[in-house]
């Protein structure tokens, strides 16, 4: 979850993180230490990374997005951050 979080503040912050830079090496102890876990060494997984636009993913049949396209259309467009409902 931590590197979820770093991943999205830094997009937000114009700083996208690269995949291949690694955890920090106090964070990885700190899990370890404290779950008896190994935490990734890095920010990405080695897996291929793909998206799909929203306007061609979303599925009227799948609980989370209904979830996401009401808050979408019930808080975004009072801040100005989603052009569908302008």
């Amino acid at each position: 979850m931590p590197r979820s979080w770093s991943h999205l503040i830094a997009i937000a912050a114009g700083r996208p993180v690269p995949l291949g830079t690694p955890v920090p090496e106090d964070w990885r102890t700190y899990v370890s230490d404290k779950f008896g876990i190994d935490a990734p060494g890095l920010m990405g997984d080695d897996v291929e990374l793909w998206w799909r636009s929203w306007e061609v993913g979303f599925d009227p049949n799948d609980a989370v997005d209904r979830t996401v396209m009401a808050t979408r259309k019930a808080v975004f467009p009072l801040h100005g951050l989603d052009p569908w409902f302008d």
